[in-house]
Order: structure tokens, then sequence, then C-alpha cells
């Protein structure tokens, strides 16, 4: 089997990553401040979607800095004994031929997988490889959200947007170009409007459509259009438009996005359209049936209802609208807008809570009701007390700041 192209073809030096020149900037300044000692941020975190370059832009980094390479998928070794043994040591030590001057890159993949009450020990341990690190350190992830507030403040920020058909297609003709193929600009345009800012998904859709051929042809996409999520406000237009449950069931499972979020993005855009009074009297009470499954589901993880719930939000909602429509533009959710507004915070509210929950074992769901409140009052009424709590918790200045207004 030949060499995927994704790794055959993948630049080697910062230079040659396509679209990502903010980010490779803001890569490059941080790597310098290793090279004159140690940065303020001994840790940077590359954070975007899925195949923007963040790991070709690691590899490259070492590559041209001529450190060695340490890689390890943080979702796949979790404890914190793991964390320690592989990335620990290697990041506490100089390298085989340059000695203790020497440099190693640790690179820590999926960063943003490490999660639940069983993976405790892998944060704590990232945050303390991070604060002892004599190495330089990357931390990649698609969610830089999913990661402790505690933890993204050590980090140097690095955003990989999501790559435009153009950029995409550059890169496309450059690998064209080393095959000695010819391409119709067509078919790259097909092949990068189609990845939707995914690199990685148009090389490897460029090798399948080309391997083997001396020219490429619009007609030798047999592939396409492949079939991708559809977006949320395509997902409503055809909740709209459907006849029949097949067609929005299809379309429900085309969307990125879980059923929760799908049935707000329903109850705030479809009622408006809907001008029959006895057609939305149904329409709500689909939308609020499937709200109900959904909350069974939650409580007690019977996910098998979630099947019931997408049905009566997706063929409950399109079947109960009737004909009689109104035009009317979708708007993001208001809750969603709100939870948008107030995600700092609420990164700090939950970075505290998991913190007390690990102290007090207990939940952070605990923590946040009856704890929280409490400590607030301390930090408002009692100083000595609320410094012994930052020491005995370790508490940025974010979150102490936090408990301070909350009491």
């Amino acid at each position: 089997m030949s060499e995927p192209w994704v790794e055959k073809h993948r630049p080697r030096k910062l230079k040659g990553i396509v679209g990502q020149q903010k980010a490779v900037q803001g890569l490059l300044r941080w790597a310098e401040g290793w090279k004159r000692g140690k940065p303020y941020k001994r840790a940077a975190l590359l954070y975007g979607a899925a195949g923007t370059g963040k790991s070709v832009a690691a590899a490259a980094l070492a590559d041209e800095f001529s450190w060695d390479l340490i890689e390890m998928n943080a979702s796949d070794r979790r404890t914190m004994s793991e964390i320690k043994r592989v990335a620990g040591v290697a990041a506490s030590v100089g390298t085989l031929f340059a000695g203790a001057g020497g440099r190693r890159l640790v690179v820590l993949d999926e960063a943003d997988n490490i999660h639940g009450a069983a993976d405790r020990g892998g944060y704590k341990a990232l945050k303390e490889l991070i604060a002892e690190t004599q190495n330089p350190l990357l931390l990649i992830a698609n969610d830089q959200f999913a990661i402790p507030w505690d933890i993204r403040m050590t980090c140097a920020w690095i955003n990989f947007g999501s790559l435009t058909a153009d950029a995409i297609i550059k890169e496309l003709h450059r690998i064209c170009k080393e095959e000695k193929i010819t391409a119709d600009p067509r078919a790259l345009r097909v092949i990068a409007e189609t990845a939707k800012g995914d690199m990685r998904c148009a090389i490897t859709d460029l090798q399948t459509s080309a391997t083997g051929k001396k020219r490429l042809e619009p007609s030798d996409l047999a592939l396409y259009r492949r079939d991708r999520e559809l977006s949320v406000y395509d997902f409503l237009d055809r909740l709209l438009s459907a006849e029949n449950a097949k067609e929005v069931r299809a379309a429900l499972w085309s969307l990125d996005l879980p059923p929760e979020d799908a049935l707000v993005w329903i109850d705030e855009n479809i009622p408006k359209v809907v001008v029959d009074p006895a057609s939305l009297v149904r329409v709500y009470d689909a939308i609020s049936r499937a709200d109900i499954f959904l909350g069974w589901a939650k409580r007690g993880q019977t996910y098998g209802l979630w099947g019931y719930a997408s049905d009566l939000m997706g063929a409950g909602v399109a079947l109960s609208r009737g004909r009689n429509l109104r035009r009317a533009k979708f708007v993001s959710p208001g809750v969603l807008r709100h939870y948008a507004r107030t995600r700092v915070d609420r990164a700090v509210r939950d970075a505290v809570a998991k913190k007390i929950a690990l102290r007090c074992h207990t939940s952070a769901r605990i923590a946040r009701r009856d704890i929280m409140p409490y400590l607030g009052m301390v930090f408002k009424h009692d100083k000595e007390a609320a410094d012994a709590v930052v020491e005995e918790l370790e508490l940025t200045d974010a979150e102490s700041k936090f408990l301070k207004v909350q009491g």
C-alpha cells in the first residue's frame, strides 16, 4: 500500500504551512523564548478544529529548531503515573547528543480528552509538568475550553483557524506538482470546498481520487460530494421542507450537534414560522415531549431514550408544522448566546468546583451547590481564612476573585 500523502507531503518547515501565518508567528515567538532561556509561559496550547495543521506545526517546529520530538497522546494514558513517566522524564532532561543543554519538544496531543473523575490525577500531573518542565511543552486540543481553566492560564494560546478553500487548493496544487499529476482546477476546488477547512481530509480525498492517474478531472471525483455533517441552518431548512419521518431522521443524524443542543435550536426557531395555532400547539407538544425523554435519558443514563427524543424533535415537529408558514431568519438560541457571554466565568467556576470536590471527596455539583456559597462568605468576611483556602486549593488570582464575588 502506498504511503499516505498526508505524511509523505507533510511540510517539514513552518514556512510550508499554508493559511496559518498568524498561528505560525505566535508559535515562533514562543519557541524563541526557549532559545533565550525560559519563556514566561513554559507551555503553549495549540487549539482549533481537526485538520488545521496543529500536529504538523509541532513536528515542523521541532525540525526547524533541531529539537528532539517526544509525542504522547494524552487520551491514551490518562493517569498521573503515566503522564509523569512518559512526558515528565522527557521534559526534565536534556537530549542524548546535545547533553543537558539540548532541548526536547514534548507534545501532548488530545489534551482536551483527559476528562472525568478517573482522570483527575492526569490533569494534576499535567499542571505539575507545566510548572516543572525544563523543556518546551506543547498541548494540542480541538476544544481549548475542555481543558481546566488553571491549566489553560499557564499556557500561551495559539489558535489554528479553519482553513479557507483557497489555502487548501494551494497545498493540493503543490502535492499534484510533486506527484506529477495535472489537475483540473475545478476538481481541486471541489475537493477543497467539500473538506470544509480540514486539510487532512482534503489531502486524503486527493490521494483517493488521483492515485494511478496522470490527470485529475472533476469526473474522477466519484466519492463526491462527501457525506459530511449538515450545518444547523441547513437542518432547520430541511425540517421545514421534509415530507416524511425518514427524511427528517437522516437530516438529524447528519447534524453535528448533541440532541439537547439540537432541541434548543428547534425550540428557538421553528415556532416562529408556524402560523396555524393548532399546528403550533402540536409543534410545542412534540418539543416538550422530546425534552422529557432527554431528561429521563440524562438522569437515568438510559441513552436508548435518545431515539424517542430525536423522533419527537425531528419527525414530530416536521409533521406537525402544517403547510402555512411565514418567513423568518434563523437565529442562535438566546440560551446559547448567554452561555457564550458567560463562558469564561463558568470556566473559572467549574475549575474552582473541581478543586473543592477533589479536596473534599465529593462531586463538582455538590461543591458548587453546597460549599462554594459558604466559601464566598468566608472570602468576604475572613481574609486570614480566605488566604488559607487559597493556599490549600492552589487557587489562581482569577479563581480567588471569583469566590470573593460569590460572597
